[in-house]
């Protein structure tokens, strides 16, 4: 059996590479602006003589129509790929395009499922194996793969996961096929669906006033590394970028501190900032565009005890 893929991300790499090596891939089909994905896939095309496509969104159905007819795929494996898959083409492989979403279906249908499941404090994380329709998230799920998510795992963390659980789904989709001729899905369950479209930039920020550290501590590590300048936090009018923090349990009376207070900056105890629920945040990593530092290295810039981190658009 011959499948294609369409991919965009290193996210998909360990699949891709794993369904090559199987000799399973007969064509692979990549964004022609996303360079990453075509400095990655070309030399691994090459290496198998492997045609490599480059699908410019103005001309993606048409284009896709043409690259289906040449190859003839079996099925199409859609991995972290960004275009809509045109209604006209879902039909054309006799096993369809099969989606791999990093993400646990229908609770976490968007575009980063990744990035909400750590976000939204999720103990369980996923990847789902569906095949594709006209909207976007929604079809039969063939199968899902389901993980715990610890509270310490960073965006970073779970990718690297959920990349190599693809791997096994990938494997016992293309068995499936193999013994059987047909794929077993089953419709999702409306009722458990949410959509999580692309969030606001400025929901992206540490709000120490209305945050508790549960929730400063999952957008961090959210945001860890798929943001490289941290998570936004600004004092005395200048922002700054927190991008690792660990949560430290406090003693004695903080009756006369507020949440936000930097309460000690030094090197022996690094840079605690009080939150809402009486621990303090550890800034173990910050960005500046000095550079990147241990959050008590700010007292060289000023910033020390004494001093609050305010929330610029507070809930």
């Amino acid at each position: 059996m011959k499948i294609a893929v369409l991919c965009s991300g290193r996210l998909a790499m360990p699949a891709l590479k794993k369904l090559i090596e199987d000799g399973r891939v007969c064509a692979i089909g990549v964004p022609a602006e996303k360079e990453e994905a075509i400095q990655v896939c070309k030399p691994l095309a090459t290496q198998h003589n492997i045609p490599l496509h480059l699908f410019k969104k103005k001309e993606f159905a048409e284009q896709l129509g043409n690259w289906y007819r040449t190859f003839t795929p079996a099925a199409v494996f859609v991995i972290t790929f960004p275009y809509r898959i045109p209604a006209s083409a879902l039909a054309l492989p006799q096993f369809g395009f099969i989606n791999i979403h990093y993400g646990l279906l229908p609770e976490m249908r968007g575009a980063d499922p990744i990035f909400e499941s750590i976000r939204l404090q999720k103990s369980t994380a996923g990847v789902t194996a569906h095949i594709m329709d006209s909207d976007l998230d929604t079809g039969p799920i063939i199968l899902r793969k389901e993980i715990n998510l610890p509270p310490h795992f960073t965006y970073g963390m779970l990718s690297a996961q959920l990349a190599y659980q693809a791997i096994e789904l990938c494997e016992k989709i293309i068995q499936a096929i193999e013994s059987n001729n047909a794929l077993d899905a089953v419709a999702q369950d409306s009722s458990k669906a949410n959509y999580y479209g692309k969030i606001n930039s400025s929901e992206v920020q540490l709000r120490w006033q209305s945050m508790d550290s549960a929730q400063l501590l999952a957008l961090i590590n959210a945001c860890n590394p798929a943001s490289k300048t941290g998570v936004p936090a600004t004092i005395n009018g200048w922002t700054i970028g927190v991008c690792c923090a660990a949560p430290v349990s406090l003693t004695g009376d903080l009756s006369s501190y507020s949440p936000g207070d930097i309460l000690v900056a030094d090197l022996q105890n690094g840079m605690l900032v009080l939150t809402k629920d009486g621990l303090a945040l550890k800034l173990e990593v910050v960005y500046t565009e000095e550079g990147y530092f241990p959050g008590y290295v700010l007292s060289n810039f000023g910033i020390g005890p004494g001093m609050r981190f305010t929330d610029n658009n507070p809930e």
